[in-house]
């Protein structure tokens, strides 16, 4: 299964609110570290950026839900 990046975020705590939403409409979520090439969370930790990737297939569901949570301003997104 492929995945795609949704949106790059702030960190850790932003992309797990993300992968909460998105998890409850049934969509699967990997999160994966932006500096992975530099370090990842290794040098970063949680306070780096994070790469929040769903499957190809759900692409346009999950954005169309993060769009809904950005209008209700649920989501600092």
């Amino acid at each position: 299964m492929r995945y795609r990046t949704l949106k790059v975020v702030a960190n850790r705590m932003e992309a797990e609110l993300i992968r909460g939403y998105l998890e409850a409409e049934g969509i699967r979520v990997l999160l994966r570290p932006a500096t992975s090439p530099y370090g990842g969370e290794a040098y970063f930790g949680d306070t780096g950026p994070f790469e929040v990737q769903v499957p190809e297939g759900s692409f346009a569901r999950a954005r169309g839900i993060l769009a809904g949570l950005e209008e209700r301003g649920e989501e600092r997104v």
